[in-house]
């Protein structure tokens, strides 16, 4: 995952920090949002959650999931593979102490779980110009019938 676009959709994901992670549930799809503490250059998500989270379960049954992050200027989605990591290390060393708020037992503890998304593809869009230029885009497309420029947007494979 070196590429020029691919490091850009791990940076944006930096920035935002906050998914709403959707997964399979009992025919249909169930979102929740999770805290990112950290992505990897490789395309690896990285989140916290209580064990007995029906998240957990969900991936358990079936990991294909999506993770979608959304801020002012910047969108995110991305597409992949998500496991349960029960590894105590793994979890000390992504420790902070937001994580304690929710999860006060501790890293070793069995009812503290980390979920790993791999990602495989993402989509990403930007406007710099942030919802404002995006209404003036709409305003000048009904105006003169010209198309809205709202900013770059991509699809990577990751």
């Amino acid at each position: 995952m070196a590429s020029e676009e691919a490091s850009k959709v791990i940076d944006i994901i930096k920035d935002l920090r906050i998914a709403m992670v959707t997964t399979h549930s009992a025919g249909r799809l169930a979102s929740r949002p999770l805290t990112l503490v950290e992505a990897t250059d490789q395309g690896e998500l990285w989140f916290f959650s209580a064990a007995d989270a029906g998240i957990v379960q969900e991936i358990r049954a079936q990991g294909l999931v999506n993770a979608a992050f959304s801020g002012s200027k910047q969108w995110v989605s991305v597409s992949g593979h998500a496991e349960v990591v029960l590894d105590v290390a793994k979890k000390k060393e992504l420790w902070n102490a937001a994580v304690e708020t929710f999860a006060g037992e501790g890293p070793e503890s069995a009812q503290t779980v980390l979920l790993r998304i791999n990602a495989v593809s993402a989509e990403y869009w930007e406007n710099p110009g942030g919802a404002a230029s995006l209404v003036a885009g709409w305003v000048k497309q009904k105006l003169t019938g010209k198309p809205a420029e709202p900013g770059e947007s991509n699809s990577v494979e990751l």
